[in-house]
């Protein structure tokens, strides 16, 4: 085996917008419920931010990149445009100065069954480029590079028992011929911050057949949510490494654990790091050298922030940990400090008009709308009128209605003119099974109708 070492970027998420391919969108008539604001965000993030990122990451020089999916926005008004965007994605990665391969996310195209001429067209060529070979024509695949296997599997068509099923069992059967074996896919493996963002399926099959094989890390995007943890995975400990290149650079960056709740077995799981949704936008920089894997976190405008490594199979050493600050556990402000106040929650399937009716410390004070996709922009504004309500220990009661949902993570949050300061944070709250499959730890079971509860506390 070659023992060279060997310098690659992953780069999760990055929804590139093309402004004239979402018209409907753009001028409020949205398909979905969170289209709109989505679309406007990540072109405004596909104007300023990317730019950048293709700056940073090409002055790296890595040998290669791998983008873990949803290259662009998808979706489009018609055919025509998805087909636009998704070659002006590919021309501005071409910035990059090093080859490009992909991991197909849903917004990307599913092939059979949706805009699969943006993948057929434009991404299986990319690869294929890439690799030096013909155009793919699966969207799933391996390659080799100094004595390291690489992984790249595609969830969007993976179904149990098919022919992806089986690559994954052989691919992984023949590990043990390289020093190195990394994995590549849209969603993670194991659901940290947003509960229920991934696949079953291919989770279930992934993690099984990796538990016998040691494998140096696992690369993923799709929540869109900064996190780095440690798995067991059988006798090995598995990295899972998230990364999206979405957000707002300028703003202070967002502990996910002081707004939402570790999904997690902490037995099974150590939890390094994590930063919110639109929070601390970046990439990873992988450095193979010998049996040692070094992982760098870098954060657009900000540098490498955060580093591991690790030699396959054992447990990675934290060499380095963001030093952004946290916004939990703090005393509750003066009320001459307060400039605004809200309550954060996300949720999936709460849909019922004027349902979830909130009360703090026993007085209502307004409800929320409607929660999809566990969005981490949702909130409720509490009126300068309820401000007094406040105090160290407070009690959030929500009512919640006949349809089968998912609502929690609520989260008491104070502005005030040197910054956020956060309550403790709730559990979620399920009135179905339709979700245990998945594992119960911090969703509390109630019934259709239900008042969900919770106690917010803040520091002393």
């Amino acid at each position: 085996m070659n023992k060279t070492s060997l310098r690659f970027v992953v780069m999760g998420d990055l929804h590139y917008v093309q402004e004239q391919s979402h018209r409907q969108a753009l001028n409020g008539k949205p398909k979905g419920v969170t289209e709109a604001a989505d679309v406007a965000r990540n072109l405004w993030m596909t104007r300023n931010v990317t730019p950048q990122v293709i700056r940073e990451i090409a002055a790296l020089r890595p040998d290669f990149v791998v983008q873990t999916g949803d290259v662009i926005q998808g979706h489009c008004d018609d055919e025509a445009g998805g087909l636009r965007e998704m070659r002006e994605a590919m021309e501005l990665l071409e910035g990059l100065g090093a080859p490009v391969l992909f991991a197909l996310g849903t917004h990307d195209g599913v092939v059979c069954k949706r805009e699969e001429k943006q993948v057929t067209q434009f991404v299986y060529p990319a690869v294929g480029k890439a690799l030096g070979t013909a155009p793919l024509t699966k969207g799933y695949f391996r390659f080799e590079r100094a004595g390291s296997l690489f992984i790249v599997l595609d969830y969007t068509t993976f179904a149990a028992g098919d022919g992806q099923e089986r690559f994954i069992k052989d691919a992984l059967g023949e590990s043990d011929r390289y020093e190195h074996v990394f994995l590549f896919a849209h969603p993670p493996l194991v659901c940290v911050g947003r509960p229920f963002f991934t696949h079953f399926d291919f989770v279930r099959t992934v993690l099984r057949e990796a538990a016998g094989h040691p494998v140096d890390a696992y690369f993923c995007g799709y929540t869109h949510n900064q996190v780095t943890t440690l798995h067991r995975v059988g006798r090995y400990w598995l990295p899972q490494l998230k990364s999206s290149v979405l957000g707002y650079p300028d703003r202070a960056p967002v502990c996910l654990s002081d707004v939402r709740p570790l999904l997690p077995e902490p037995a099974d799981c150590e939890y390094i790091w994590g930063y919110l949704e639109d929070s601390a936008p970046g990439w990873w920089e992988i450095e193979v050298s010998g049996e040692t894997v070094r992982a760098d976190w870098h954060v657009v405008g900000r540098g490498t922030v955060g580093r591991l490594a690790w030699r396959r199979g054992e447990k990675a050493e934290v060499v380095r940990k963001p030093d952004f600050a946290r916004t939990s556990g703090l005393p509750l402000p003066a009320a001459a400090e307060i400039r605004s106040v809200r309550i954060r929650a996300a949720g999936s399937n709460c849909q019922a008009p004027d349902a979830y009716r909130v009360r703090l410390n026993g007085t209502e004070v307004g409800a929320f709308g409607r929660l999809e996709y566990f969005d981490s922009r949702q909130s409720l504004e509490i009126g300068r009128e309820h401000w007094h309500l406040l105090g160290r220990t407070n009690r959030l009661e929500v009512t919640t209605g006949e349809e089968a949902m998912c609502i929690g993570g609520f989260v008491l949050e104070i502005e005030t003119n040197d910054g956020t300061v956060r309550s403790t944070i709730s559990d979620y709250f399920a009135n179905t099974d339709r979700w245990d499959r998945w594992g119960t730890r911090a969703v509390d079971k109630i019934a259709p109708r239900q008042t969900a509860s919770a106690e917010l506390m803040f520091g002393s």
